[in-house]
């Protein structure tokens, strides 16, 4: 039984070590966030704006809005389910 604990140990470790990996990347872009929220660093929103025509044009905006879309409608639909 101490062998088939250790194997769940070990592949707790591995599906750990993958998550950690793949939201690496993420972790740079959430802190930016967090800074720009905070207003740690003067921002200039201007130059976001300026932005925003090129962002659109290639679909950029469109591709985030629905996603966000998308997941605020399955939000939802869990809300609606354990309210039945």
């Amino acid at each position: 039984m101490a062998e088939g604990d250790n194997k769940s140990a070990n592949m707790l470790a591995q599906e750990t070590a993958q998550l950690e990996e793949q939201l690496q990347g993420w972790g740079e872009v959430i802190l930016a966030g967090d800074r720009v929220v905070r207003w740690e660093k003067p921002w200039f929103p201007g130059a976001f704006l300026l932005l925003l025509p090129g962002l659109n044009q290639h679909g950029v905006i469109s591709k985030y809005a629905s996603m966000a879309k998308r997941e605020i409608n399955k939000l939802l639909k869990q809300k609606e389910k354990k309210n039945e």
